[in-house]
This record gives structure tokens, sequence and C-alpha cells, in this order.
């Protein structure tokens, strides 16, 4: 069993990639009742510059009341994954053979702008190119960044625990690089839009069936 983790990621902030940063569980257990940290300040400025992808507090709504098996490993290099944003599709591929197809969700291109700062802004946007699977984490925590709260109307919290909320990604999430995530959907009817702010959302289903075929190095190719 993976540990619980926290999980941060970044799009694009003010026209520049920020660094992705993962905090392991035990900073999640040592949360003050405040909400504070010893080094909370370190972890607030970072977090504040870190995005993943947000959905609204909602059960989700799976699409099917039964798990596909998982795909049979071949030797290391030869599954990988496709993902055309265009057709809003993911594929888990051995060569040319599509060994599974699933609906996904991928970035929207808005661009949000901090209304106290308006030369901070958020494009969110996925990535492309060529990237592999460099994380496999499973009951993912997020850390709500500042955009979160600004896209809401909200004020920005101070404390971390304010920002931490369990649940929101599903249950599982795999990084391929810059604080970028496959995750799974709040919302299973927007599946197959450009409606995320840069990671790639699957249903729940898909996202089992991807999490547990690929491994660390996996490629993971966008187009």
């Amino acid at each position: 069993m993976l540990p619980l983790l926290m999980v941060l990621a970044s799009p694009f902030l003010n026209s520049a990639q920020s660094i992705p940063l993962f905090i392991p569980s035990q900073v999640f257990n040592s949360l003050s009742p405040d909400g504070t940290l010893d080094d909370a300040s370190a972890y607030e400025r970072q977090t504040r510059d870190k995005e993943i992808e947000f959905s609204p507090s909602q059960a989700l709504k799976t699409a099917s009341g039964h798990l596909p098996n998982p795909l049979p490993l071949t030797p290391q290099g030869t599954i990988y994954l496709l993902v055309d944003t265009s057709r809003h599709r993911l594929f888990v591929k051995e060569g040319d053979r599509i060994l599974h197809e699933a609906l996904a969700s991928t970035g929207s291109g808005n661009t949000l702008a901090d209304p106290r700062n308006p030369e901070r802004t958020w494009t969110f946007e996925t990535p492309k190119g060529t990237f592999s699977i460099q994380s496999k984490l499973e009951k993912p925590v997020w850390i709500r960044p500042d955009w979160a709260f600004i896209e809401q109307g909200d004020p920005v919290p101070e404390k971390m625990a304010d920002r931490l909320q369990p649940g929101v990604l599903g249950k599982y999430a795999l990084g391929f690089g810059n604080g970028y995530f496959i995750h799974g959907a709040l919302y299973s009817n927007l599946l197959g839009q450009d409606v995320t702010h840069g990671c790639i959302q699957l249903h729940a289903d898909d996202l089992q069936l991807v999490f547990e075929t690929v491994q660390l190095g996996t490629p993971i190719i966008i187009i």
C-alpha cells in the first residue's frame, strides 16, 4: 500500500512553470489545531503558487457497475499512454495496438488573473509532449492553491489546514512531471470536455485500470 500523500501541481503561472511539490502524510498529521506548521511559511509560500485540478465537492457518479480486469503487464517500455486532447481520449497502447480507451477531460485553456495583482495570472492548459509516469499515489490530498479560492470569489486563507481537501481527486493520482497528474473526476458528466486546470481526469474505473497497469517510468505522450 502506498502512503497517503498531499499533492500540489502547477499549470502555467505568470507564463512560467512552477516547481511541483509533494508533501508526505506526516506533515499532514503534524498540523497543529490552528492549522500551522513549524515551517508553515515555506510550505504556504509554495502552496500559493501551485495548481492542481479543482472540482466542486460532489460525490462521484460512476458510469458502470463493474471494474474491468487490469491489463496484463508486458516487459518494461512496451506499454505506454497516449492522450489525444482534441478527441478527449486516453489510450493504453502496446505498439500500434490499443489495449484500452478511456474518455478524458483536459485543460480548459482559460486564463485567470489575481484581482489583487493583475500581473499574476494562471493559464490552465494540459502540456503537450512526451513525459513519463513519475509518481503513483493512493488517496491523494489536495492543497487548494490561491487560484481555487480566487476563482470562487472566496478569500485566500493563511492557514495550511484551511487549504486541505481530501477526497476530491479520486482514489489515485499519477504524476507525469511539473506537478501535472492523471486523477479522478467528481463530475463524470463533464468527462470528455476541456474543463480542467491542466490535469487529466478519468472515470474512476478507467483510473484504477490505468493505475494498476502502468509502472513508474511508463511513457505518456500528449498530443
